[in-house]
């Protein structure tokens, strides 16, 4: 293997003696040479493309170096001599091949065409190890999907060609297969450690580029029965949204809807989630905080169930149990019956309603309450999928009510309450 720095002093040496022939004196007036063209084959097998053209890219810096910007007939009338001295320089570069015919078709855009013969011994077999460095198992599974081909693509590269020739141009193992790796995983660097010989091994080292996932999590989006009852699917899931922490986001939104439906399976193997049926759906938004959006939804149902405790509130209401159940009517539209439990002192509301939903902009609805005898109207307005903003007016008390609320987690929402009549408070909802 030849250093780049060997490698330039011999080309140096020999274009400075091509040119010696150059500056001889000629009686010669022909049009100037403006561009070189190089083809290259070889006697034994095909070489591979990625090496065929940095072999001409070689010969191609040469013969620009010494041809363009000369006289076409100065060459041709020396071309016995002008062609062993490049072939000369070739046999230096290009290691672990020698010139067996060299031709060169002189004129204003002159072509070189030279014949190779690999010399000394020939790689007869590869073998290519993968290192996914500091990326977790589930992580490395995502990549591995990606990197099954490259065993064989290294082997179909390098088999064949001069052991020598490895390390020809700061290594073709090294280069053209950095290329290759750019097109089947462009997220990662590649770096090749290359023990060359008959039976050459190759190890590539992966080493991630760009923003990092740093954190994954699950979030319920649309529900229709009681979260408790989904805790145990999520959680599993969860743990498997922790191997993607390590990759590179680009590679994961590469990736998203195949890892999105890898999530979506985790779900459907739970127990509860098969018996009833329940229909899931899976969305993944990639970023360095990726979020796994889910949707467990019944055909017809909607179970509701909560607890909140109230803060700064006066009364004997600051904390109480609602549950709601619904039955779907069309798409957008829910009858419902609700109830609310206060403990201390027991106190009961319940309701009958019916509830409108416009996409997942706005909902409004209207509700009867059994036990005040009173009638309600009630909105929700949602900013994204954390915050959201509700009213409630009571035509019986005449009063209404806001709550600017914040989801904290899939099971904790924490609200701002103003009621027109007992103030202000902060209420803590376990989203059950």
């Amino acid at each position: 293997m030849i250093p780049s720095l060997r490698r330039q002093a011999v080309v140096q040496a020999g274009v400075g003696l091509l040119a010696c022939f150059v500056f001889l004196p000629h009686n010669v007036d022909a049009a100037p040479i403006k561009s070189v063209g190089v083809s290259v084959a070889t006697m034994q097998g095909e070489v591979p493309d990625s090496v065929r053209k940095r072999i001409e890219s070689s010969i191609s810096a040469i013969g620009n170096r010494v041809f363009v910007g000369k006289e076409e007939n100065i060459f041709r009338l020396n071309a016995v001599q002008y062609n062993k001295v490049l072939a000369d320089i070739v046999n230096r570069v290009v290691i672990g091949y020698m010139v067996s015919d060299l031709e060169v078709a002189y004129g204003e855009h002159t072509s070189i065409s030279v014949e190779l013969q690999p010399v000394g011994e020939i790689i007869r077999t590869v073998s290519t190890e993968i290192d996914y460095g500091n990326l977790t198992e589930e992580a490395a599974k995502y990549v591995q999907k990606d990197t099954t081909s490259v065993p064989v693509l290294m082997t179909e590269l390098l088999t064949g060609l001069p052991v020598d020739s490895v390390g020809w141009a700061e290594s073709v193992s090294q280069s053209a297969g950095q290329d290759l790796m750019k097109q089947i995983l462009p997220e990662f660097d590649a770096k090749f450690e290359v023990h060359s010989g008959k039976e050459t091994k190759v190890r590539i080292f992966l080493i991630p580029k760009g923003e990092i996932v740093r954190s994954s999590v699950l979030s319920f989006h649309k529900t229709t029965i009681p979260r408790i009852l989904l805790f145990r699917a999520a959680s599993r899931t969860e743990e498997a949204m922790k191997g993607l922490e390590g990759l590179p986001v680009s590679f994961v939104a590469r990736h998203s809807q195949d890892i999105s439906n890898h999530m979506k399976e985790i779900l459907l193997e739970d127990s509860f989630i098969k018996k009833y049926e329940i229909d899931v759906e899976t969305n993944l938004s990639a970023g360095t905080d990726s979020v796994l959006k889910v949707d467990a939804l019944t055909d017809h149902w909607i179970i509701k169930t909560e607890a909140w405790l109230d803060t700064g509130r006066d009364g004997d209401k600051n904390y109480a149990f609602r549950g709601m159940l619904g039955h779907y009517m069309g798409k957008h539209d829910i009858l419902f019956g609700e109830v609310q439990l206060y403990p201390g002192p027991m106190e009961w509301n319940v309701y009958g309603g019916w509830q409108h939903r416009f996409g997942d902009i706005l909902e409004v609805g209207y509700k009867y309450d059994f036990m005040e005898s009173a009638n309600h109207v009630f909105a929700r307005v949602p900013f994204g999928e954390k915050v959201a903003l509700r009213y409630d007016h009571d035509f019986g008390k005449k009063e209404s009510e806001y709550g600017l609320s914040y989801k904290i987690h899939n099971y904790i929402t924490l609200e701002y309450v103003y009621n027109e009549e007992e103030g202000k408070w902060l209420r803590l909802i376990a989203n059950l």
